[in-house]
């Protein structure tokens, strides 16, 4: 199983090698690679002071806390700039940066989890509070078992000091930096705590759907919280002399747009399912084909030709009952992603058509004035 630590950072990429110190001496976890999320001016840091030749603080932990013959993967190819549309992000502050910020995290954190043949150490430790956070929630939502999430502390007196002399890992052999004071302290003699957090796992909470392919931040949010609601359809029907019938679609507060003639053949099924358990389809008799047409065109204004037009030339009833089944499915499928499946028409061995929604879940009115 390949072990990854993850990281977020900001201007201390010493967490990396101070999380990694925590790792391999306390926990005895050496990870195969090291990824680490950052900003522009995060990921230059990390390289200036962890990877390039001058400073090497990276190689420098390797070399001394390794076992010999084990090697890490971690180079410039490891740090991942966030973006915003077609540039690199310098600092985490308008809501805009915030949300592309969020999105990545998800998607880098999804791509990693799809893989059951890894094993994530998430570290909280660096950058913003709000990476952090991010970081934090993603591993909730896609987190498994094997995968765990940290936040290291440091010594007082320690933290912060970067730079050629600062401080990145414990060392073996006693070896004196100043602070920005100017005042000496032994980096061997430098405390480390490694504090796992324990992961809240949410994942089996997201439908199939969102576990099988990334989803935005705020969309992952929406559907847990709609998911963590109890379904509830309302449909209701008015008599407008104006306008002829009008019917509210909604899904959990959730206004579904959908033309005249779709909300009345998802009226007629819903009601079946109510009264019968289910719509028949080859006991669709001429009055329910009517009434369907009649409630769902407008009397006095065609508001889609083409749509009444299409009506007209049904060779049959069943091909009016296929075409209306799958453009329901659509319309809730395009508004409610993968919760649609609570509310789809579906179909029971071929014959009937029905919602599975319980009796307490669904609130019609109007639909039967319209009868």
């Amino acid at each position: 199983m390949k072990k990854i630590f993850l990281a977020v950072s900001g201007m201390s990429p010493q967490i990396v090698t101070e999380t990694l110190f925590s790792l391999v001496t306390q926990k005895q976890w050496i990870p195969d690679q090291v990824l680490v999320l950052s900003t522009r001016e995060g990921c230059e840091r990390a390289y200036n002071e962890l990877l390039h030749p001058d400073r090497a603080h990276f190689l420098g932990f390797c070399r001394e806390w390794l076992p010999e013959g084990v090697s890490i993967t971690f180079d410039k190819n490891c740090l991942h700039t966030f973006k915003s549309g077609d540039h690199e992000i310098d600092d985490i502050r308008s809501i805009e940066d915030s949300a592309a910020v969020a999105d990545q995290i998800a998607e880098f954190v999804w791509q990693l989890t799809k893989d059951a043949d890894t094993e994530i150490h998430a570290s909280i430790a660096g950058g913003r509070k709000t990476m952090g956070f991010l970081l934090g929630y993603c591993m909730s939502l896609y987190g498994r078992p094997q995968d765990r999430l940290s936040h290291v502390l440091v010594s007082e007196g320690y933290e912060g000091l970067t730079g050629k002399e600062g401080f990145f890992y414990p060392t073996k052999e006693s070896r004196l930096i100043n602070d920005r004071s100017g005042k000496p302290w032994d980096a061997s003699s430098a405390r480390v705590d490694l504090h796992e957090i324990p992961i809240l796992h949410l994942g089996h909470k997201l439908p199939q759907d969102m576990r099988d392919k990334p989803a935005s931040f705020s969309k992952l949010i929406e559907i847990m919280n709609l998911s963590a609601q109890e379904p509830c359809l309302e449909i209701n029907w008015e008599d407008i002399a104006t306008r002829g019938n009008t019917a509210t679609v909604k899904c959990q507060d959730k206004v579904i747009k959908m033309t005249p003639l779709n909300a009345a053949f998802y009226s007629h099924v819903v009601d079946k399912t109510l009264k019968e358990g289910m719509f028949n389809k080859a006991s669709m008799t001429p009055e329910d084909f009517a009434r369907i047409k009649q409630a769902g065109m407008d009397k006095f204004q065609i508001e889609d030709a083409n749509e009444a037009n299409a009506v007209k030339n049904y060779e049959s009833e069943q091909r009016f009952i296929t075409d209306r089944q799958k453009q329901v499915n659509d319309a809730l499928e395009e508004q409610l992603d993968v919760l649609a499946e609570r509310y789809k028409i579906k179909t029971r061995r071929g014959k009937g058509l029905y919602v599975s929604l319980d009796e307490e879940q669904i609130h019609m009115s109007g639909w039967e004035i319209n009868g």
